[in-house]
């Protein structure tokens, strides 16, 4: 509850600055980072943000802390995107593209909603326990078994690049095998693996897994 009111405060108060113009777009911005990296380590979840503990676990009793982020200077050109990256392939060009969809069948949308909140600051219809908000048209077809290989296709042919890296692993909608089919339709492919444990959100252990490791993959193609 402090924590949440320490949040809000602050929130309102980038805004407010924000709106009496006594901050920069770029300095909103910074504030905007330095508060979701200082509520997230003490947010009540199991690491995503789809339901809440029904007790409090030791990080989240700590008080929120607001700290400067810690950003990389430098004196490069940089441009951020916000869009559909499959529209967003046909429009830019580069020499490197590192792409780290999501692997499952679980949002993103849904499982970051409360960051989302306190990022776009709109004041959302919310439903369920959970507080959850609307995000129907933010839905990822990267999360769906159906859509999955024919947005990744769509993706890795219009994507202008020398070379394209692609981040997953051995749970993910698509196999080892539908990456290399696909990737490979660019050009020479090939692929790293490392075994990792597994991350487990929940370190009672009252939940069961089907493994205790994951292999991670980092595919990767040298188009023509």
């Amino acid at each position: 509850d402090e924590n949440g009111k320490k949040c809000d405060a602050v929130r309102q108060k980038i805004e407010e600055w924000k709106n009496e113009k006594k901050i920069n777009e770029n300095e909103y911005f910074f504030l905007l980072t330095s508060l979701i990296e200082a509520i997230d380590k003490c947010a009540n979840t199991a690491s995503v943000y789809g339901a809440f503990l029904k007790r409090l676990k030791k990080t989240a009793e700590r008080s929120m802390i607001l700290k400067p982020a810690n950003l990389f200077i430098n004196d490069q050109d940089h441009e951020i995107f916000n869009e559909d990256i499959n529209e967003l392939a046909k429009k830019i060009s580069g020499d490197i593209v590192y792409l780290d969809p999501p692997y499952n069948q679980r949002q993103y949308a849904s499982n970051y909603h409360v960051l989302e909140t306190i990022a776009k600051y709109d004041n959302p219809k919310l439903k369920g326990k959970t507080g959850l908000r609307e995000y129907s048209e933010q839905k990822s077809t990267y999360c769906s078994k159906s859509e999955v290989k024919k947005a990744f296709k769509d993706l890795i042919l219009n994507i202008k690049a020398k070379y394209i890296f692609l981040s997953y692993n051995n749970e993910g909608l698509m196999s080892a095998g539908d990456v290399k089919e696909i990737m490979g339709l660019r050009g020479k492919y090939g692929c790293f693996k490392k075994e990792y444990g597994r991350f487990k959100a929940d370190k009672s252990g009252s939940r069961k897994y089907s493994a205790s490791k994951t292999i991670e993959y980092l595919h990767y193609v040298c188009c023509e």
